[in-house]
């Protein structure tokens, strides 16, 4: 393992929750040469593991109070990917709010709620989602952050889902897909775009639906879309979901541009 040197703390203290960000390519220009390899190699392979204990070490030094909260966020991020949720919680709840933007508020909220729905309090989780999303729009109604009202949405579907709420965790969850498209598009960025971890986890968990519903024909074709992201945590536990569909006689998913694949030998 590298060595997390003083240039990560420079540079990174400034990334909010590195695993869930929305804006991944303005996280990507930060990271200039001297920065840690290991790092960033974990970055994009989402080794959560990793970014734990890099966190760890970064928190374990004498660090000024904001820097630490920002660390914080990211460290919980990387328990969630763990699926260490009671932990990730837990540091959370140790993140000084008054030491935060508003708009970095909004981020802390959407990751607790996204942590609470994994511990079965989805209630809470949606209570969080309102109040990131009031201090986003603000009284005019506007946000300056689409992006991030996009992982807001994402959230709200997960929670949604997990509260037993299909339908409107289906709303939830597409709705979060088009806005990110949209904001993408709106940015004019070339060097922007859709966050491929992001994008499957929405289709797995709509998949995630479908098959909650008995609905294995859309099923199957909500996890191939997860499984277009090759290389991500939940296109690997979409493939997993395909095979029993295969097993079950779901018939073929349509490819994203409309044809039918190859029937499968």
């Amino acid at each position: 393992m590298g060595v997390l040197g003083i240039f990560f703390l420079l540079v990174w203290i400034t990334v909010i929750a590195a695993l869930t960000s929305h804006d991944r390519h303005s996280r990507a220009r930060l990271l200039a040469a001297p920065a840690d390899e290991d790092f960033k190699n974990a970055l994009g392979s989402q080794d959560h593991a990793y970014l734990a204990r890099c966190y760890r070490l970064a928190l374990s030094r004498s660090l000024p109070s904001r820097d630490e909260q920002l660390i914080r966020i990211n460290l919980s991020c990387a328990l969630n990917g763990l699926g260490e949720h009671p932990q990730a919680l837990e540091e959370l709840d140790r993140v000084q709010l008054d030491e935060l933007q508003p708009a970095e508020v909004a981020l802390w909220l959407n990751n607790r709620a996204y942590t609470l729905a994994f511990l079965g309090r989805s209630a809470d989780a949606l209570d969080n989602l309102k109040d990131a999303t009031d201090l986003l729009t603000g009284e005019e109604g506007g946000s300056h952050d689409p992006m991030l009202l996009s992982c807001i949405s994402g959230t709200r579907g997960i929670a949604l889902y997990h509260g037993g709420d299909l339908d409107g965790a289906e709303e939830a969850l597409l709705s979060a897909l088009r806005q990110e498209e949209e904001s993408v598009t709106l940015r004019f960025d070339p060097e922007l775009q859709v966050d491929p971890a992001r994008t499957a986890e929405r289709w797995y968990w709509l998949g995630e639906i479908a098959r909650s519903r008995g609905q294995a024909s859309e099923a199957r074709r909500r996890y191939e879309r997860a499984t277009h992201y090759a290389g991500t945590e939940y296109a690997t536990r979409a493939s997993r979901r395909i095979s029993p569909l295969l097993e079950a006689g779901a018939p073929r998913a349509l490819l994203t541009d409309g044809t039918a694949p190859a029937k499968a030998s």
